[in-house]
């Protein structure tokens, strides 16, 4: 299976500054939403963060919420934005697998916690997206969390596909619902924005009405 291509606003790519206040915004959330699992710190849980780009996820869960870093892995098709990520990070033990993720040779039940991040939204054929969360869901161990954050509308980007609720109660329909909420404001209109300042763009996210992104977080229920 071909990878989703890269697009502006990847975190690879030099950010907005109205995507690094997005951003901010985001971390926050997953600190509730981590919070709410009651999962912190991470300590000895294992993480798989699927389509990770460059890792940055994977070392802000080293160093904000005590992942150990022997513990967590990323996958990605591309190993270059990674090198350059691990050129200033010498010393990390995360490990990075560049492979698609149907590929990867992952035990079943690996990962207590497996993440994506506006992966699913790229696959706009329901046989393709189907067979990448499969490949997500088989990688979880019984009783861990699936954490997606993946754009729910993308009108600027008609090669993208939204992932709701909705959606993803279909591609997981064993999974229990443990929490959801609306996120971030929609980048094209947050960089429009930028000039009325940092307060205002947080405001106007926590009205959610213009707000393009969910965070999700689905429970694989435990065996018996």
């Amino acid at each position: 299976m071909l990878a989703p291509p890269l697009r502006a606003g990847h975190p690879i790519f030099a950010p907005h500054p109205a995507d690094e206040v997005m951003f901010a915004s985001r971390v926050r959330a997953y600190d509730a939403l981590f919070a709410r699992l009651g999962v912190l710190p991470f300590g000895p849980r294992r993480l798989f963060d699927a389509g990770c780009a460059n890792g940055k996820f994977l070392d802000i869960c080293c160093r904000r919420w005590g992942a150990r870093e022997e513990l967590c892995v990323g996958s990605d098709t591309r190993r270059d934005v990674w090198d350059i990520w691990h050129t200033a990070h010498p010393q990390s033990r995360i490990t990075f697998v560049q492979q698609n993720l149907q590929d990867t040779a992952f035990e079943p039940a690996s990962f207590d916690i497996v993440h994506q991040s506006m992966l699913l939204s790229w696959f706009t054929d329901p046989g393709r997206r189907a067979a990448t969360a499969a490949a997500l869901w088989r990688t979880l161990r019984p009783g861990g969390v699936l954490v997606s954050y993946d754009f729910w509308l993308n009108p600027t980007n008609p090669k993208t596909s939204g992932v709701r609720v909705s959606t993803l109660r279909r591609l997981f329909p064993e999974a229990r619902l443990r929490y959801w909420r609306s996120l971030t404001l929609a980048p094209p209109l947050s960089r429009r924005l930028l000039f009325a300042g940092t307060p205002a763009l947080y405001a106007l996210e926590s009205l959610r009405v213009l707000n393009s992104h969910l965070l999700v977080a689905l429970e694989k229920p435990a065996t018996p």
